[in-house]
């Protein structure tokens, strides 16, 4: 794993962060609905999921576009917002909605993550 100074981790995760939250401000402009942040916190969770298991030993670039961009594009705070300001059944439903199939996400971009990961390491014996 490659060592990376305070102040290059800071800049990477500050960069990333800029894009991963410029992005989001940008789909959320496009698309003004509350099931919008449910959409990028699912694909922001199938996206880190699969860094985590392709860029493990990357720590520059996980940091960049795990911690930095993954972070910035995903909204917890968003989520909670939305979840409170709903009426009680349609708050239940998309905290479920997002919760559940986030974790899905997650689960399934490592997967495919480690899948890539065997098949480059198969390619380069």
């Amino acid at each position: 794993m490659s060592e990376l100074g305070l102040p290059a981790a800071i800049g990477a995760v500050a960069a990333g962060g800029a894009l991963g939250a410029l992005t989001r401000y940008g789909l959320g402009e496009w698309f003004p609905h509350i099931w919008t942040t449910l959409v990028i916190n699912v694909v922001g969770s199938l996206i880190l999921g699969v860094l985590a298991a392709l860029l493990i030993h990357d720590k520059v670039w996980y940091i960049f576009l795990g911690t930095g961009f993954c972070g910035g594009f995903t909204t917890f705070s968003s989520f909670a917002v939305h979840a409170v300001t709903e009426s009680p059944v349609r708050s239940i439903l998309y905290v479920l909605g997002t919760l559940i199939p986030a974790i899905l996400a997650a689960a399934w971009g490592r997967a495919l993550g480690e899948r890539w990961m065997r098949r480059s390491e198969g390619a380069n014996v």
